[in-house]
């Protein structure tokens, strides 16, 4: 499982979220799951080439999501015990 950042710049403020994902790190190491693909699923919208604003570092993308802009902060691998402990103190 992956769980993520996402980093939301809404005007001045800034601010982080998380989520997860039942894909393998490697999915997203090797390039099958893209920072594109997190951030749409996480605001539930699809987001066009035309919606980036800029990379980051390294292969990091930052999107225009209707009024905000969005870009993936970490990436890491998570077992379900763990996520399940994530999910009852945050």
């Amino acid at each position: 499982m992956l769980i993520y950042t996402i980093e939301i710049q809404d005007g001045e403020r800034e601010y982080t979220e998380w989520d997860y994902m039942d894909h393998d790190y490697e999915d997203y190491d090797e390039g099958h799951l893209t920072d594109q693909h997190l951030l749409e699923d996480f605001f539930g919208t699809e987001l066009e080439e035309t919606d980036r604003v800029a990379y980051r570092r390294g292969h990091t993308e930052e999107y225009w999501i209707g009024d905000v802009t969005a870009y993936i902060g970490k990436v890491s691998s998570i077992t379900k015990e763990h996520l399940e402990l994530v999910k009852e103190y945050v």
